[in-house]
């Protein structure tokens, strides 16, 4: 059984290299692992950040990554590093610079697309696993240690967003983890995006059996 635990640094370039696999020809997967180790890093080493990876025989075979205040979390970290992130962007905007340069300005603003009347509310923003670990238990295990940290922290609930078209077998595993849809909203260039909500207000954290 693959062991659940917090990220350390040395784990960041392996936790890219796997959402690059997951995540083919998504936008930040676009940017390439450069962008995506700044990412991971602000992740895992930012005060409000929760990163957490499986381990089996050494090898990383999932993660969940995200933030307890995802208001102030990316706008903390662009002020902090925003020069390396923009380094890192330019492979990405030499390829297709009005795409990635529509997509940049986006994240300058984004503080997380949190639901309207949700407070003390943790984002997921990544959640992958390893193909050979599909459908073994092992995401749902991240998500449950994902809560875990975000309630140690002080969370009542966690909510994600995930795209509304051809997306059923990721509704239905987050609906399995204990998520409820709590409202459709549309990004720029009409893709329309599910907002789904975990209360976590009355469990207690438990340590996960694994770790």
């Amino acid at each position: 059984m693959p062991l659940i635990r917090t990220t350390t640094n040395a784990d960041v370039g392996h936790l890219c290299s796997l959402h690059m696999k997951s995540f083919p020809g998504f936008f930040l997967t676009s940017l390439g692992p450069r962008f995506l180790r700044l990412l991971y890093a602000g992740f895992a080493n930012e005060p409000k950040g929760i990163c957490i990876v499986a381990e089996e025989k050494g090898v990383l075979v999932g993660f969940a990554a995200g933030t307890t205040a995802p208001d102030v979390f990316f706008g903390r970290l662009l002020r902090r590093q925003g020069w390396r992130f923009a380094l890192a962007a330019i492979p990405g905007l030499l390829h297709n610079p009005g795409f990635v340069v529509r997509k940049c300005l986006g994240a300058v603003f984004y503080r997380g697309e949190q639901p309207a009347g949700l407070t003390n509310a943790a984002l997921l923003s990544s959640l992958a696993v390893s193909p050979a670990y599909e459908g073994k238990g092992l995401g749902q295990r991240l998500v449950q240690a994902f809560a875990d940290a975000a309630y140690k922290q002080g969370c009542s609930a966690i909510y994600l967003t995930t795209d509304e078209a051809g997306n059923d077998r990721v509704k239905r595993f987050y609906a399995k983890c204990g998520f409820v849809l709590r409202d459709t909203f549309k990004r720029p260039g009409k893709r329309v995006m599910n907002r789904w909500v975990m209360d976590i207000s009355g469990q207690l954290a438990v340590t996960d059996p694994g770790s």
